[in-house]
């Protein structure tokens, strides 16, 4: 079983979770990181941790956080929010996958339409099952009644990427 961890608003994690049960049939569990909920998970063993909330905001919480990402293989950052997190995660072994919209992150978006997005990867990841994801474009197409905000496309994208489900041509 993968547990896999957000550090979000919770709209935006369920949003993540609607389209992670849709589209993937992997044994993936999706466990929402808030301020009330992470010392109630400081001992599960995440897979990936997924940063799309300003660190700022768990200023009491940052040494579970670190305990937390101590374990975890994959670490993906929203650097758009989290600006100084790069001397915070330095520490740990774990693979490191920076997102947002700044040129410096390693999942960015090249082009955006009302019908789709063309998100690009700027370096090669590896996945869980040791395959190289290679340096590219994909274009994701946006269903008219997708109401997904940028971030999540990103969290999406990745999530499927490092843990090899097929990335669908709609979302």
């Amino acid at each position: 079983m993968i547990f896999i961890g957000i550090i979000s608003d919770y709209k935006s994690f369920e949003n993540i979770k609607e389209i992670l049960n849709k589209n993937s049939k992997n044994d993936i569990n999706l466990i929402h990181i808030g301020k009330k909920s992470i010392s109630n998970i400081k001992n599960i063993r995440f897979e990936m941790i997924i940063m799309d909330s300003s660190l700022d905001e768990f200023k009491e919480e940052i040494l579970l956080i670190e305990s937390i990402c101590s374990h975890s293989k994959y670490i993906a950052i929203n650097t758009d929010i989290n600006t100084q997190i790069l001397r915070f995660i330095k520490k740990f072994k774990a693979y490191i996958i920076t997102y947002g919209l700044n040129q410096k992150a390693i999942v960015t978006i090249s082009s955006i339409t009302e019908s789709s997005i063309l998100i690009y990867l700027q370096k090669n990841l590896k996945n869980i099952k040791g395959k190289d994801i290679e340096i590219g474009e994909k274009r994701i197409k946006i269903k008219k009644e997708n109401k997904l905000k940028i971030y999540e496309f990103f969290i999406i994208y990745i999530i499927f990427s490092i843990e090899a489900i097929p990335i669908m041509n709609e979302t």
